[in-house]
């Protein structure tokens, strides 16, 4: 049973092959960033959210949501405030028009950038470091480490400067009291010390490196991964969906004229079909999410 509940943390996506999750999140993110269409960023948005939620857990679901919204305000608001173009004027606000076409514009990218990062944020739970490692090991080695160790010094130094902060406050060095002069020194102090911490850990990080052999001759690999029937199947529907959102963007139906006069979407079948695909695409992590849920609590 205690192996069973260690299983079953991993999301379902995280089951298949490495290769295969981190195909499906780069065709689900390039579509996410190439589409500028209303309904395919509603697509996207839509299943990035149920994704989240069901794979990084209720608390950094809600972290997700406390950084995106206010960036998905601050985005839709800014643009008409900056650009003045289109053709419908709805108000002046010190003698600049803000136009209809701008304010869609706004909202649209700013849920393209809204979902991008959750999409981000999946794909940091689903290809973690090991399994990045092993797709780019072997045939970047170098490029594939720096990017790891990269990716996985941001979350150590976040979790650092909380350490210092905390035993800063500990001793009455709180920069978050006293006056704008006390709360500015304290901040330079934490940031001191954070900066003395990360290239005193980068030291030791390179003479741990140097130490094992690092660079010294071809190193050997070792992997747990192995690309099953199941796992080409997946990468076959990963593939096929693939397919249909590059003829969905060379077509030019996954782009929207917003200026200088917004051009309502037309839907035919064939956008439709578009439509279906790239949401089939979407919900794949949740829908095979969904699936281990069920088998497991079969097994209960």
């Amino acid at each position: 049973m205690t192996e069973k509940k260690a299983l079953k943390t991993e999301s379902g996506l995280s089951l298949y092959h490495p290769l295969v999750s981190f195909c499906y999140f780069v065709a689900v993110i390039a579509g996410t960033l190439l589409f500028i269409h209303p309904y395919f960023v509603l697509i996207s948005l839509g299943c990035a959210l149920l994704c989240a939620a069901m794979i990084n857990g209720k608390k950094a679901f809600l972290g997700t949501l406390g950084f995106g919204l206010p960036m998905f305000v601050f985005i839709a608001l800014a643009n008409p405030l900056f650009n003045h173009r289109g053709a419908t004027i709805l108000f002046y606000l010190s003698d600049n028009p803000v136009t209809l076409e701008a304010f869609v514009y706004g909202i649209v990218s700013a849920g393209m950038m809204f979902a991008a990062v959750v999409w981000f944020t999946c794909y940091n739970t689903v290809v973690t470091s090991d399994k990045f490692i092993y797709i780019f090991g072997r045939i970047l080695p170098s490029v594939a480490l720096i990017i790891s160790m990269t990716l996985s010094l941001i979350p150590r130094l976040m979790a650092q400067i909380k350490v210092i902060a905390d035993a800063q406050r500990s001793i009455g060095l709180d920069w978050k009291s006293g006056t704008l002069g006390q709360r500015i020194r304290s901040g330079a102090r934490i940031l001191s010390i954070l900066v003395s911490w990360a290239l005193e850990d980068a030291v030791i990080t390179a003479d741990s490196m140097r130490a094992r052999g690092y660079g010294q001759h071809k190193r050997s690999t070792f992997s747990i991964f192995r690309f099953g029937k199941r796992d080409a199947v997946m990468m076959a529907l990963v593939l096929i969906l693939l397919a249909a959102e590059i003829f969905a963007y060379i077509s030019g139906r996954g782009t929207m004229e917003f200026y200088p006069a917004m051009i309502a979407p037309k839907t035919d079948f064939i956008d439709v079909l578009m439509y279906a695909a790239y949401t089939a695409l979407g919900i794949l992590p949740a829908a095979i999410q969904i699936k281990e849920d069920l088998k497991w609590k079969r097994l209960k």
